[in-house]
């Protein structure tokens, strides 16, 4: 009896079972995440790790203390993500840390008192009202979550690190929106050497070539080129939105930090098996040969509107297998970008500059192509991508399976 096609397994399935290291490396991912899953679960809360977002300093005999202590839940519950540690200075070994604390800080130790509030790189001394100290123990929490000290009045407190550089001709920098920056490059730049998508840009090239018509390079070539990028952008900004909306969620993050660490370690074994050439494993050869039949009749019709259409429309069907191919990159970026609590425009700007980016090979293959210079330089420096992106994703994963708080 013939085997239904509804019954079998899919492609990506029976490649993944039919590979013994796939199988493992997957059991062994799983069996990391409900062990540190757990384990997080059942652990007592730490009030001794130097990585909480704010520190809590307090005397037992302290009235203003007393207030504060009765304030702080209400913090807890509005920012869940925010993790705690509290010493009450009553004890010999806290006061000790107390005293580490401002002078690693370098903060008058004649000023200083509890309580004692630390925000990232925010203090706030002391606790007067819910409407005045509550107010800047909020602000101080908002300007660490957006990276953005210009909601921390000077009144409010002290800032105990610099967190801008100044830069020649660049000026002022933040080093948490420069990492955001470089994630952006880095991911993009590997993102868009995706062979998946290549071959059909550099076979609609060569085929245009042939017509010697540098109208139909810019117009047939250049629609292809935009069209992919718009729907990269569109992709991407599902993506986001709906990381938006689920919130900031551990399990998820969990989840996503071993699909990156997955990913990376896959990357880097492909790396070491092909010596750094670009294989795309999405698709066959009946469906290559299909596409290129259809790329063959585009490029042979007369420019027209429908000629247009048919290339977004190529466009799009293209880069839907390719977002198919590397949705790990994509989906690794946006959710990092999402733990940002950043107005919507700059959510957006990121996203546009990690779009560049991941179009950077396409133009540059356009452009040769125009100019009519032959080159490997591409293909020299997508050899690379593979192992370069695989060890950026090995610390990312690594950072959201181990300390997600790094990333905000």
């Amino acid at each position: 009896m013939k085997k239904s096609p509804f019954l079998s397994l899919p492609a990506w399935l029976q490649e993944i079972l039919s590979d013994p290291f796939k199988k493992y490396l997957i059991l062994a991912l799983c069996l990391l995440g409900i062990g540190i899953y757990f384990a997080e679960q059942h652990r007592p809360e730490q009030v001794s790790s130097a990585h909480q977002d704010i520190v809590f300093f307090f005397h037992s005999q302290c009235p203003h203390c007393q207030k504060q202590k009765l304030f702080n839940p209400y913090l807890k519950a509005k920012y869940p993500e925010l993790r705690w540690a509290e010493y009450d200075t009553a004890i010999q070994e806290n006061n000790r840390l107390f005293a580490e604390f401002v002078q690693r800080n370098g903060l008058d130790q004649r000023q200083m008192g509890v309580p004692l509030t630390s925000i990232g790189p925010y203090v706030i001394l002391g606790f007067d009202r819910r409407e005045t100290t509550g107010a800047a123990l909020e602000r101080g929490i908002q300007a660490y979550l957006r990276n953005d000290p210009s909601l921390f009045r000077k009144e409010d407190g002290y800032r105990t690190e610099k967190q801008t550089v100044e830069l020649p001709f660049l000026g002022e920098v933040k080093y948490a929106d420069y990492s955001l920056f470089s994630l952006a490059v880095v991911l993009g730049l590997v993102d868009g050497f995706n062979p998946c998508a290549m071959w059909v840009l550099v076979y609609l090239i060569s085929i245009v070539l042939t017509l010697n018509s540098r109208k139909k390079i810019w117009l047939l070539v250049g629609t292809f080129v935009g069209a992919s990028g718009v729907l990269y952008f569109l992709f991407m900004t599902a993506w986001l939105n709906a990381f938006l909306f689920l919130g900031y969620l551990r399990p998820l993050t969990l989840l996503i930090g071993l699909f990156a660490v997955g990913t990376s370690i896959l990357n880097i074994r492909e790396y070491m098996q092909t010596k750094g050439e670009l294989v795309c494993k999405i698709g066959d050869a009946t469906s290559k040969k299909k596409t290129m039949s259809r790329i063959d009749q585009i490029a042979q019709n007369p420019i027209s509107l429908f000629t247009i259409f048919n290339i977004i429309v190529l466009a799009f069907i293209i880069n839907s297998i390719e977002f198919a191919c590397s949705a790990a990159l994509p989906a690794i970026y946006t959710h990092a970008l999402s733990l940002k609590a950043l107005p919507a425009m700059q959510h957006y700007a990121y996203i546009l500059l990690y779009d560049f980016f991941f179009m950077l090979d396409d133009l540059i293959i356009f452009s040769l192509a125009v100019l009519a210079i032959n080159t490997d330089l591409g293909q020299q420096y997508a050899k690379y991508c593979k192992i370069i992106g695989g060890i950026v994703l090995l610390l990312l994963g690594g950072i959201m399976i181990f300390s997600p708080g790094l990333l905000r």
